[in-house]
């Protein structure tokens, strides 16, 4: 999770990044912000390291480091299990999330979404939520913009498709060794001079 210092750097940068995108104040509650920041999650969770969603920054603003939220808005958000239950809704497979709030040297307090990258397969998203969020859309994070979109190029197909292979690797590895396979570097074939003498030993 991001500690205040690190939250503020960004902040102070003014733009958003790849791995951390704001949202403005708002309950848990409002739908159109809650399916805005579930866009953003399922970006994040397609991406390696995943990312953090801050709500409570004005996005046009964001080396102010204001409004924040107030105490009810905050706790709608601190609220994990209506969260990632809500989040469920939208996401296949589910999101995997921590969230903390976080109060900042503008004496704003904001909450922190901090959203993992996936397990095995991609996210996508299962439910709409028009015009936010499109049934069996794949988000991302691309490069050329840090904003959340749907997959539009090879070159982003590709960072996820790779992410998923190396996660598929790793499981197809694991059971391997559980089932007593050794996976490793072939032995070095014998030399012409070991095949004769194994043969000569042989013959004699």
């Amino acid at each position: 999770m991001l500690e205040v210092a690190e939250l503020e750097a960004v902040l102070a940068g003014g733009y958003e990044l790849r791995g951390f995108e704001t949202k403005g104040p708002g309950p848990r509650s409002d739908s159109h912000l809650f399916a805005k920041v579930t866009r953003a999650a399922l970006g994040m969770g397609n991406r390696r390291d995943g990312g953090h969603i801050v709500v409570g920054i004005d996005d046009n603003d964001l080396d102010a480091m204001l409004p924040g939220l107030d105490g009810a808005d905050l706790g709608s958000w601190l609220s994990y299990d209506d969260v990632t239950r809500k989040m469920a809704e939208y996401a296949d497979p589910p999101l995997r999330l921590a969230i903390a709030s976080l109060e900042l040297s503008s004496g704003a307090t904001v909450a922190v979404v901090e959203v993992a990258e996936f397990e095995d397969i991609p996210h996508l998203c299962k439910k709409a939520f028009e015009p936010v969020l499109r049934q069996g859309a794949l988000y991302v994070r691309p490069r050329k913009v840090p904003e959340t979109s749907e997959v539009a190029s090879s070159v982003e197909m590709r960072e996820v498709i790779d992410l998923a292979t190396e996660k598929a690797l790793r499981t197809y590895v694991g059971m391997a060794e559980r089932a007593g396979l050794t996976i490793g570097p072939r032995p070095a074939a014998p030399s012409d001079a070991a095949r004769y003498e194994a043969e000569r030993e042989g013959a004699w």
